[in-house]
């Protein structure tokens, strides 16, 4: 029996040690099962969506980018959570103002009847074994100025939400112009490799028959076939980056990144009225973050209000109906009334320390108000200063294209004439494919300094109209 003891105890040990290892492994199987099927839900989601709004077969403008990202992107989305939540904190805190009715119910229950000793050694009840009790109280505050402030606050927390979400909504739709821009940009630079690309081939097919005649080495020959590689690789290259640009582009419309969509060119974007000084007028009235800035202000005085309001007394009425089953007492229910109040006489200055800091807490709301003026002035010259290089750009990428396309004529002439080499043949092709690729760029650069223009003063190009965004601008068209 004793040898055999150790050979069963190992023996367990080893089915212990299967069974937890086959429990492990079988923990680990469902959880990875599980993320999977998290991860296949979350796309199915996504990819919904993206079936509702139906761009599969439909190119899209800028508006309608707009109008999508609007719709379903989901920091708006979050922002319409948060101003729901700051409705719900008010409505919390108006609560404050209503009365408080509590109703309570007891039943007790004693081993023994309750007995006194009054008249020697013969006990007398006092009160029945049994006792049923029930109470209803309403409470209600008629002096209560912290209470007055405290929604105060809440309300102007509501407002300051609603810029919140008309704001979220400006960036995501300035964050959709840039995307559809550079998308924009992208396809046209991919046209233009395309263009390129056959440029090159057709200049290989000259200099292949010149070199199958005799007249050009094996290097010449062998330097255009590397042009012509050079310009593939740009043209896959460019056509990565337009993938990679149209996945950030969906995310913000809120559909799935790897889902295809096709754009489509409109008219440029208007330019604001007026000289630089209604512009940052304009944007002083209208720009949200100054809106916020001067919300936080007045939350700063309530704050000292409330501050203030701590020092006073706290008074409010209450009536109390009573009932008992107890048969000893002469009335079984009972209505008391009464008038409470309550005042901190001491609580370690705590509440002049709370004034000096809300006192401090409103000088510093005007200085960041000063400050966010100062930025959004800025922020204006700065957008007309990009406007007006963007402009002068343009001008001098249209007259340098205008040159090289004619220095390419002269030079493909003198080629075809043996005038000049085959090298200065490719550098003016490559130079004539710069020019035309920095006027593209040119172009799309000034639509997104007007776009950026039209942020700075606080709105948000929405199609042909130009206003603050907000829920009539959420219909997909």
């Amino acid at each position: 029996m004793k040898s055999n003891f150790p050979f069963k105890r190992s023996y367990v040990f080893l089915i212990l040690f299967l069974f937890l290892s086959s429990h492990i492994l079988g923990c680990k199987t469902l959880s990875k099962n599980t993320n999977a099927e998290k991860l296949n839900e979350i796309k199915q989601y996504i990819e919904s969506r993206g079936e509702d709004i139906d761009v599969k077969d439909k190119k899209l403008t800028l508006d309608d980018c707009i109008a999508l990202a609007l719709k379903n992107n989901v920091a708006i989305k979050s922002a319409e959570i948060e101003k729901k939540l700051a409705k719900l904190d008010k409505n919390i805190a108006f609560s404050s103002f209503l009365p408080q009715i509590t109703a309570s119910y007891q039943l007790v229950s004693y081993d023994r009847q309750p007995m006194v000793s009054l008249f020697g050694p013969f006990p007398v009840a006092m009160q029945d074994k049994t006792i049923r009790m029930a109470d209803l109280q309403l409470q209600m505050p008629i002096f209560a100025p912290a209470t007055w402030f405290i929604y105060d606050l809440r309300k102007k927390g509501v407002e300051i939400s609603d810029i919140v979400y008309d704001y979220t909504c400006q960036m995501v739709a300035l964050q959709t112009t840039l995307l559809y821009f550079q998308v924009i940009l992208l396809e046209n630079l991919q046209k233009s490799l395309e263009q390129q690309l056959k440029s090159s081939i057709e200049l290989k097919n000259q200099v292949q028959a010149f070199y199958d005649e005799g007249l050009l080495t094996p290097s010449q020959l062998e330097k255009v076939s590397l042009l012509v590689q050079l310009k593939e690789r740009d043209l896959n290259q460019c056509k990565y980056e337009i993938s990679l640009a149209k996945g950030k582009l969906n995310s913000v419309l809120g559909i799935m990144p790897t889902q295809n969509i096709s754009l489509e060119h409109q008219e440029p974007i208007p330019m604001p009225e007026g000289s630089i000084e209604d512009w940052i007028l304009e944007c002083l009235n209208d720009h949200p973050e100054i809106k916020i800035e001067e919300k936080k202000i007045e939350i700063a005085n309530d704050q000292i209000k409330l501050a203030i309001s701590q020092f006073l007394p706290l008074v409010g009425i209450f009536t109390q109906w009573q009932y008992t089953s107890n048969s000893f007492n002469y009335y079984s229910q009972s209505v008391m009334n009464g008038l409470f109040g309550m005042l901190t006489v001491f609580n370690g200055f705590k509440n002049i320390e709370e004034y000096k800091k809300a006192r401090l807490s409103r000088e510093k709301a005007f200085l960041e108000m000063e400050m966010k003026i100062l930025y959004l002035i800025v922020m204006v010259l700065s957008a007309k200063t990009n406007f007006d290089k963007a402009i002068e750009d343009i001008k001098l990428a249209e007259k340098a294209l205008c040159y090289q396309k004619e220095y390419f004529r002269e030079t493909q002439e003198k080629w075809n004439e043996e005038v000049v080499t085959d090298v200065d043949l490719i550098s003016a092709r490559a130079d004539l494919d710069t020019a035309e690729i920095n006027y593209l760029n040119a172009q799309i650069q000034e639509q997104i300094a007007r776009a950026l223009i039209w942020n700075a003063l606080g709105k948000t190009y929405k199609g042909r109209s130009l206003s603050l965004v907000t829920k009539d601008a959420m219909e997909v068209k």
